[in-house]
Parts: C-alpha cells; sequence; structure tokens
C-alpha cells in the first residue's frame, strides 16, 4: 500500500502511455496491403525458396508405419524365441555332446550341490 501512494505521488495517475489518433482506424487498411503485397509467396529468408505449408497429415500415416513395423520386429523375435526356446521336457538332456538321463543329471547335480540322500528327503518332506 505504501508503495502504490509513492508511485502515485512521483508519477500521478495519468497514463502515460497515449496512442496516435486516428491509430486503430488505418490499422486494418495497412496490415491488409502489407498482407497484399507480400502475396501468397512467403519465401525462406536463408534459401530464398518457397515456403511449403507443414504436411500435418503426415505425422498419423508416420505414426501408422512405425506400429506396424513395431509389430512385424516383435512378431518374428517371437518366432525366433519360440524355434530356439525351450523345448517341451525330455527324457534326455544333452551336456557336452552326451546323452545324460534324467536320472543321471538329477544325481550330477545333487553331487553338484553335495546333497546326500537324508537332506533331498527332508526337502522333499517338509511343507514350504
Amino acid at each position: 500500500m505504501m508503495e502504490e501512494k509513492y508511485l502515485i505521488e512521483k508519477v500521478g495517475k495519468e497514463n502515460p502511455f497515449r496512442v496516435p489518433e486516428g491509430y486503430f482506424d488505418t490499422l486494418t487498411s495497412q496490415i491488409m496491403a502489407k498482407v497484399e503485397a507480400e502475396g501468397v509467396e512467403a519465401r525462406d529468408i536463408k534459401t530464398g525458396k518457397e515456403k511449403r505449408a507443414k504436411t500435418v497429415w503426415l505425422r498419423p500415416v508416420l505414426y501408422a508405419a512405425a506400429s506396424v513395423c513395431a509389430l512385424f520386429i516383435s512378431v518374428v523375435a517371437y518366432q525366433s524365441y519360440s524355434e530356439q526356446g525351450v523345448a517341451a521336457p525330455a527324457q534326455s538332456v544333452v551336456a557336452n555332446n552326451q546323452m545324460i538321463t534324467t536320472d543321471e543329471y538329477f544325481d550330477e547335480a545333487a553331487d553338484y550341490v553335495m546333497l546326500d540322500n537324508q537332506d533331498i528327503y527332508a526337502c522333499l518332506s517338509s511343507d514350504y
């Protein structure tokens, strides 16, 4: 409030900004004259070539094309994964170019983990 009173004392309530007489009466005709003088030809300042309107309709087409490409890539990736992917459980497992039956594989895994029969029975009998 004090700042406002100080400003009113220094400057007063009079608006310092003024519009020339008849400015808005001739403004429309001045703008239209400039537009007609330039015409439709809008030129790029750097290249001097005509500017073309931006093609806004192209953006949805590009989005659709990107979506189709993404779908195609995902289908190809899924098919290649399913061809190389995990096969159905078989009776034997191939390791180091040797055929090992599932019992032998289990025995090797148990030896690697150092489980004995008592530990296996304890794991199987306990309710987790």
